[in-house]
């Protein structure tokens, strides 16, 4: 079992099937999107528990594509260790060490999307002028009020929400939210999604908090740090 795990072959032939996997699941989503569709209104842990799990018949993929990147997570992870048991010479040290530092920048981002995907939350919904929304964790929020401008036409030209930020009732941050400008404290980020008008002045906010950000951010640079050092020394040798 040990050799299956630290094996390239199994490598190879996993990524082989999580590319035929995503394949099937790219004309699976738009085909079912009343099932995948809550995949970009919920944290993915519970879209699995809520829907995912009961829709089988159109999910499997997905199911399969998870267990593949877990087998890949630990064959990687093996791979590392294994490598690290070896002996290890000053002049081939950088070119041993660069393939560990994006083997380990790979799990960060996978641990990233785990910790995102149980531990993280997303909400939506419409808030209007001068009303306060709860959150969770003791947070609320308040929106003060809604600035529109427009041109001369009577089209809009820029748009902005001033909100504030309360923990434990008491408020702690105050920004202004644009359509490219959220505002963020303590993990948590506030974005402006669009505005309504129908029944008075209110605004589409989303809350999202995503544990694994930074776990992402690491990853992401240590995957392109260790990419580039094997691929100059790999240059080099040639």
């Amino acid at each position: 079992m040990i050799n299956f795990l630290l094996s390239l072959k199994t490598t190879v032939w996993t990524l082989f099937a999580l590319v035929c996997l995503f394949f099937i699941g790219s004309y699976q989503m738009p085909m079912h999107r009343d099932i995948y569709a809550a995949m970009n209104d919920d944290i993915l842990f519970r879209w699995v528990r809520h829907t995912a799990a009961g829709s089988l018949r159109h999910t499997w993929w997905f199911f399969a594509a998870f267990a593949g990147l877990v087998l890949l997570a630990i064959n990687t992870l093996l791979c590392s260790l294994q490598a690290f048991k070896g002996k290890w010479s000053r002049p081939d040290l950088l070119l041993r060490i660069s393939p560990q530092v994006i083997h380990a920048g790979f799990l960060f981002i996978l641990l990233a999307h785990l910790l995102g995907a149980g531990f993280g939350f997303k909400l939506s919904g419409m808030v209007p002028e001068g009303a306060y929304a709860s959150l969770p964790g003791d947070l609320a929020l308040r929106l003060h009020r809604i600035d529109v401008r427009t041109d001369g036409d009577g089209h809009v030209r820029e748009w902005a929400a001033d909100v504030s930020v309360y923990e434990h009732n008491r408020p702690v941050k105050r920004g202004a939210l644009g359509p490219n400008a959220p505002l963020f404290y303590g993990g948590t980020g506030i974005y402006l999604q669009s505005l309504n008008f129908d029944r008075g002045p209110a605004a589409v906010l989303v809350v999202a908090k995503d544990p694994g950000a930074a776990w992402a951010l690491a990853g992401g640079v240590l995957f392109m740090l260790g990419s580039i050092t094997l691929l100059m020394l790999k240059w080099k040798r040639v």
